[in-house]
């Protein structure tokens, strides 16, 4: 379901802001940067974003030994309810193009359902065993299945722009055959929202292990003639 309807009129499916809301908190500097980075990538949607951010912004400076206390995370608490709700968090619009961002990080996959850069909806899993010992490239094209099947919904029949360069793996490119996609390399350090969600997937081993696989490493044996 896309949306939900009730006595309180139209309301964002939770399915589309869980990746976001199960978010570890920042651990440090380098994760807090990440947070960050996104939730900057999102400020012309947030209003007064520089005065709740400023106790995290704080703890970047590296003269300000690392410390986590309950006005860092009254701020975080904030912004993550600021970027899973109007107006950050966009209704889907039928008549406008999409894209779908994705990374791969070494644990996880991250996704964004993008309409005029504005997020509809977030997504994250964790890599299985298997999944982890993948070469990058696979991993990403493992981002582009997990983002195109996550959003089936909102992408099945339309032209999508996805935001990573793919490889001819078989198995993968047959999953998404079924969608209309272009890709479009984005570098990674401007993949705010998505490499934010593949750092902090929180998707347990035992539920990724329920998910499909893929192998992508195939031995071809060789023939072997007969003596004559």
């Amino acid at each position: 379901m896309l949306d939900i309807f009730g006595s309180d009129g139209l309301k964002p499916n939770p399915d589309r802001v869980q990746a976001i809301i199960d978010m570890p908190v920042p651990q440090d500097r380098k994760s807090l940067q990440r947070f960050l980075g996104m939730v900057n990538y999102l400020n012309k949607f947030i209003s007064n974003l520089a005065d709740i951010s400023r106790p995290l912004r704080e703890l970047m400076e590296y003269s300000v030994a690392w410390h986590w206390m309950e006005k860092q995370q009254e701020a975080y608490d904030i912004l993550i309810l600021l970027i899973v709700q109007a107006p950050v968090l966009k209704y889907f619009d039928l008549d406008s193009d999409i894209s779908i961002s994705v990374d791969a990080f070494s644990k996880g996959l991250g996704a964004c359902l993008l309409q005029g850069n504005q997020p509809v909806a977030y997504a994250s899993r964790a890599l299985n065993r298997a999944e982890r010992n993948y070469a990058q490239i696979e991993k990403e094209m493992l981002a582009i299945v997990f983002g195109a099947t996550r959003f089936h919904q909102y992408i099945y029949g339309n032209t999508v722009t996805d935001h990573k360069p793919p490889e001819s793996l078989q198995r993968m490119m047959l999953k998404v055959q079924q969608y209309d996609l272009k890709v479009k390399y984005i570098p990674g350090e401007t993949l705010y929202i998505a490499d934010t969600l593949s750092r902090a997937s929180q998707t347990s081993m035992s539920e990724c292990m329920n998910k499909e696989e893929f192998e992508v490493h195939l031995l071809v044996p060789i023939s072997q003639e007969k003596p004559e």
